[in-house]
């Protein structure tokens, strides 16, 4: 399964990851990578060449060296210290504090850990809306300054010596915040080109991004990273690889593979004591989303019916206040004890970003209904949150087949642009949330809330998760598996308010309109592109745009996905969790029809 490795990592001062362990790039990925993508340079513009000259490479030094504490999460927190928040009423915070001292793992220790890691750079700019051909001649020299294994030809000065004919460059669908293809060439192995969407500084901290990457790399886990340029980079495109569908994560064995190697993620990656003291991630972005959408679209939120259409709300201060008290409220609960209880989280675990990197071999009696309720009560050695209706074996969750176990390394997250420091359960519901979504129907935008995973579902995923790698000193598991699905409840609408605020920013209606093309752009190689105003022939025939050169997989229309729809329908499912725990009043929101079920264990 695995590509063949360039022959020396320290000569070629890249990050070498093993993909097969948590993470590495696929062109199936339907990674919430959600920015429209650039529309090709009519032929009315099309670009003259200068001469060549070659564009220098560098080397980024990516570096990690802090304090790390290690082994925490909501159930590990320093001995000793309290941590039941000023808020929780008195009556409350003995039970709070006496549930996570018995549900604590293991004690808090922390160490130095100091990584170097060096990235090939060149100094340029990919430009996606040029004509294919133009595009294609400049991949291949910005590959060749790179100077990329396998596809690096000695002796030539920043220009490839590669025909550019033969190379074939497929657009990746469903790939949302950047511009994703899959690069080919005969006899070599492929890549996957990565060109950010506009304005993406906004959304992604690129640095912050690089450096989790560094750390993974660590670990063995994610992608193996060639090298960047000014508006994205190259990785690693495993292959014979297939993505999950929305249908696979609902299957019941699937799911508790997820369940394992999400817990495998977020007890196997420490975090920097920059990130612990910052609090969770998810809070810091939506916060600095709220202040950008205030200042880029001042315009759009003075627009009281715009606040009133997509988020469903009479109008904007009304919805600052409402989400700051959401946010007041979940901290108040004790959830996630703020800088002790989070770990290392992926933040964007929807189906398009598992995949399999060869077929699960299906194993005989493993179905985990059992024909006979008697039998499964007289074998239980453990009690069950389950409804005894149900008839579910949880010796099966709690004890799976080592053959089962076995083929877990098979199942890999990729594209981790959106992964930070959050306590557990907001990973957990963001998962969860993604049961509602199909971004291959004719409306990818739409939430489908009957969707979300019933109770035993979420018992399913939650007993696996908490079983995998769990201490055996631990308290009951029961207790554990408990507070995980309260906790997810109250995440949830976190979770639909991020993906709604990032919409709003995704869907150019903040920005101004963009200018044209300058009539001059530096190239990859060197030179310049200079834009000319090209007359067509009156009986000039339309051709289509997909040549044998470049072609697109099945997939999220990126072009014309709704935005602002999809805002609407995260922020309508906010608003009824807000609502069913008794955060905000009726009168704060406008026209909300749809609400989930959130019944606390």
């Amino acid at each position: 399964m695995q590509e063949t490795m360039p022959e020396s990592r320290s000569s070629r001062s890249e990050v070498r990851l093993n993909p097969f362990s948590i993470g590495s790039p696929h062109p199936y990925s339907h990674s919430r990578t959600r920015s429209r993508s650039h529309s090709r340079s009519s032929s009315r513009n099309r670009p003259s060449l200068t001469g060549p000259r070659p564009s220098q490479r560098l080397i980024r030094t990516i570096s990690v060296d802090s304090d790390v504490s290690i082994g925490e999460d909501e159930f590990t927190l320093k001995t000793g210290e309290s941590h039941v928040p000023p808020e929780v009423p008195e009556e409350d915070s003995k039970e709070i504090a006496d549930q996570l001292e018995g549900l604590k793992l293991s004690e808090r220790s922390s160490f130095r850990e100091s990584e170097n890691v060096e990235v090939p750079y060149v100094p340029t700019v990919l430009d996606n809306s040029l004509p294919m051909d133009y595009l294609q001649d400049d991949v291949l020299n910005t590959i060749q300054n790179l100077r990329i294994p396998k596809w690096y030809v000695r002796g030539s000065m920043g220009v490839s010596p590669l025909d550019r004919n033969k190379i074939k460059m497929t657009k990746i669908t469903g790939a949302m915040t950047n511009v994703i293809y899959k690069v080919e060439y005969p006899g070599l192995p492929s890549l996957l080109l990565r060109v950010y969407g506009p304005n993406i500084d906004t959304i992604i901290d690129r640095e912050y991004e690089l450096q989790v990457l560094a750390r993974l790399s660590r670990r063995n886990i994610g992608p193996s990273l060639y090298g960047c340029f000014q508006n994205g980079r190259f990785e690693q495109f495993l292959e014979n690889a297939t993505t999950l569908g929305k249908d696979d994560i609902r299957n019941w064995k699937t799911s508790q593979r997820i369940a394992r190697r999400m817990k495998e993620l977020h007890t196997g990656v420490p975090l920097m004591k920059s990130e612990r003291e910052q609090g969770p991630v998810c809070w810091i972005k939506i916060e600095k989303w709220l202040e950008n959408i205030e200042q880029r679209g001042e315009q759009w939120v003075n627009d009281v019916s715009n606040v009133q259409k997509w988020l469903m709300c009479r109008d904007w201060p009304t919805f600052k206040k409402a989400v700051l008290r959401y946010r007041d409220w979940l901290y108040s609960r004790g959830l996630p004890y703020v800088r002790q209880g989070l770990v290392f989280c992926h933040n964007d675990t929807q189906y398009g970003n598992l995949l399999l990197s060869s077929p699960v071999i299906p194993l005989d009696n493993v179905d985990p209904v059992i024909s006979n309720p008697k039998s499964a009560s007289s074998s239980s050695t453990v009690s069950s949150l389950f409804p005894q209706s149900s008839n579910v074996s949880l010796e099966q969750i709690l004890n799976p087949p080592i053959q089962e176990q076995s083929q877990d390394s098979k199942l890999v997250v990729i594209d981790f642009e959106y992964a930070g420091a959050n306590p557990a359960a907001y990973d957990l519901a963001n998962h969860f949330s993604e049961w509602m979504y199909d971004y291959n129907s004719a409306e990818p935008y739409k939430c489908f809330a009957s969707q979300f995973p019933t109770r035993e579902q979420m018992l399913n995923f939650l007993y696996c998760y908490v079983s995998h790698l769990r201490n055996k000193n631990a308290v009951p598991i029961d207790d554990e598996v408990r507070y995980y699905y309260n906790a997810i409840i109250k995440w949830r609408a976190t979770a639909q308010l991020f993906w709604s605020l990032w919409g709003v920013l995704q869907s150019g209606k903040l920005d101004a309109p963009s200018a044209q093309l300058n009539d001059e752009k530096e190239r990859p190689s060197g030179g310049k592109y200079i834009f000319t105003e090209m007359d067509e022939p009156s009986d000039a025939l339309e051709t289509p745009e997909a040549t044998s050169e470049s072609s697109s997989e099945k997939g999220v229309d990126i072009d014309s996905f709704d935005y602002l729809s999809y805002s609407r329908h995260k922020i309508e499912l906010f608003w009824g969790d807000l609502l069913q725990m008794g955060v905000v009043e009726r009168d704060d929101c406008v026209g909300i029809e749809e609400q989930l079920e959130a019944t606390l264990l």
